[in-house]
């Protein structure tokens, strides 16, 4: 079975043969924080413990602390076709080692600028996108309604923005419709989570427990989703909600919208609900509010087990993980571009 790697700790990554070695210094945690913001490790630092795995069972590596890496392992990994994802001090993904593409289509490339540049096109696939993700967002506001009162305006109001979305005539104003949606949805949050109420979702820097929590998950998505692509030979840079970005991959942006309701939202609706993450797993910095090392590593492990949870899809008659999900949105939207195949990401049963 195959995994993704997860560095939260100090260390080495290193290789012998087929088999990928990280050797965990020792650091105490309370210098974590000083070591992790400004100041790099020492090779002498005495070795805490040495894990062991073949290279054939990672899909990815994730480095979220201080690793020493060379490039003789990064050629490895490129031979392997395994990408890694940098993580920066406050959790976010600052940048990604890719290896070459796994497929090269200049035809795909040429077709996926030209159905960005021309507004029809780039407008069709948008309604899509925010269509999916307005379905999957009314999915966990009935699944509440059924069990407290207090969703049905927000549905309505949702259900009513979705409609409006569906006939709207530029990328512009249908990401107005996905400002609103998100609004009043993150508003509703409160209506079944005591942590929410006095929520407001606030990006750069996360400013409270919640959206601390809400911003590394999504990087999680991002990152997962930048994987899937690579995969593919959909060009990572030509997106068509978002603008094109110069420093992140924009389609990842695109295509992460309709998981983040049923991947990242409720991820954190258990971990809350079943008090594996509190007030304790979160600190105060300069720059907002961090999540602690332990709490980085719960959600590490709830992440890992939810992208390779499998769902029943009736139109392919057997499951599919989360993972390859995110892969198939990829491939119906290359189908879109090159025969012209109706694009329907990935909508939850309800």
């Amino acid at each position: 079975m195959s995994m993704n790697l997860y560095l939260t700790r100090p260390g080495r990554l290193s290789r012998k043969d087929n088999t990928l070695f990280f050797e965990i210094f020792n650091i105490e945690d309370e210098n974590l924080l000083v070591l992790e913001e400004e100041t790099p490790i020492d090779d002498d630092n005495a070795i805490v413990k040495k894990h062991a795995l073949p290279v054939e069972s990672i899909d990815a590596v994730y480095v979220f602390s201080e690793t020493r890496i060379n490039s003789k392992l990064l050629n490895f990994l490129a031979q392997m076709k395994i990408p890694v994802h940098f993580f920066n001090y406050y959790g976010y993904h600052s940048g990604t080692f890719m290896p070459n593409a796994e497929q090269l289509s200049g035809d795909l490339v040429v077709r996926q600028g030209l159905a960005f540049s021309e507004n029809a096109s780039r407008t069709e696939i948008c309604r899509s996108l925010i269509d999916a993700k307005a379905h999957n967002i009314l999915s966990i506001l009935q699944y509440y309604k059924r069990r407290i009162s207090g969703t049905e305006e927000a549905i309505s109001k949702i259900e009513e923005l979705k409609s409006a979305s569906a006939v709207a005539g530029s990328p512009d104003e249908i990401m107005g419709y996905e400002g609103m949606i998100n609004r009043i949805y993150y508003d509703s949050w409160k209506i079944w989570m005591t942590e929410a109420e006095e929520f407001t979702r606030n990006y750069n820097p996360p400013d409270t427990p919640l959206n601390a929590i809400i911003s590394f998950i999504n990087s999680l998505l991002y990152t997962a989703c930048v994987s899937e692509i690579y995969r593919t030979a959909l060009y990572p840079g030509i997106s068509f909600l978002h603008t094109p970005q110069t420093k992140r991959f924009s389609l990842a942006l695109d295509l992460v919208e309709p998981f983040k309701p049923i991947m990242v939202d409720r991820l954190i609706f258990r971990l809350f609900d079943r008090k594996e993450i509190t007030d304790k797993g979160f600190r105060a910095h300069s720059n907002g509010i961090l999540l602690t090392d332990d709490a980085r590593k719960k959600i590490l492990q709830e992440w890992d087990a939810l992208i390779r949870t499998t769902v029943q899809i009736p139109q392919l008659k057997r499951s599919v993980s989360y993972r390859q999900l995110i892969r198939l949105d990829c491939y119906k939207l290359v189908k879109h571009l090159l025969e012209k195949k109706e694009f329907k990401p990935y909508k939850v049963q309800y």
